[in-house]
């Protein structure tokens, strides 16, 4: 249980970082903050080559889906853009951290699509909107358009992750840091 909370503090404490430091101009200061917080939760990972696996594929697939919604103006970003054509690169760390949740946090979802598609569709666009009051997004669209559409893209996204880290998951270990002195067994 104490490593769950740890991952989840990790996790939370980078999203804050980066949608504050982008907020506030600093989305460079943001993504080094958030990666650093990565970094952290990889060198202390049970199992280093599934979870590194989760994390690439998953940061490559969430850019991809911001960057597709970006362009459809479903939301803006103010700061952090390396490139016109593709989302800020906070953006990308933010859903690397996000696939660090599904070995150790949220690792109940295993399995349970329909479950994480509902929770997904509830819990994306709650992380949207908390991320505009906070000056960190954009809806251009008008608040209720932009947060139904990325309900719909959440409904699909979260059980892609929860599929993606299933096929990734540790053989011996899940849910455990390397600190932690005993190992949970799957």
């Amino acid at each position: 249980m104490r490593d769950r909370i740890i991952n989840l503090a990790l996790y939370q404490a980078g999203w804050f970082a980066m949608v504050l430091g982008s907020a506030n101009g600093h989305p460079w200061k943001a993504s080094a903050a958030g990666f650093v917080l990565l970094a952290a939760h990889l060198f202390l990972a049970g199992e280093f080559r599934p979870e590194i696996k989760t994390v690439l594929v998953i940061g490559i697939m969430g850019t991809l889906v911001d960057t597709a919604q970006a362009f459809a103006g479903v939301f803006v970003f103010e700061s952090g853009y390396w490139t016109y054509w593709i989302v800020p690169f906070w953006l990308t760390v933010m859903w690397m951290q996000f696939a660090t949740l599904f070995h150790y946090a949220l690792s109940w979802l295993s399995g349970r699509y329909f479950l994480s598609a509902f929770l997904g569709a509830v819990g994306g666009p709650i992380a949207f909107y908390t991320g505009e009051r906070l000056g960190g997004v954009i809806f251009p669209m008008g608040t209720l358009r932009s947060l139904t559409i990325l309900a719909v893209v959440w409904f699909f996204a979260t059980p892609t992750c929860v599929f993606v880290a299933d096929r990734f998951r540790p053989d011996t270990v899940t849910g455990s840091y390397s600190f932690s002195g005993r190992q949970e067994q799957r």
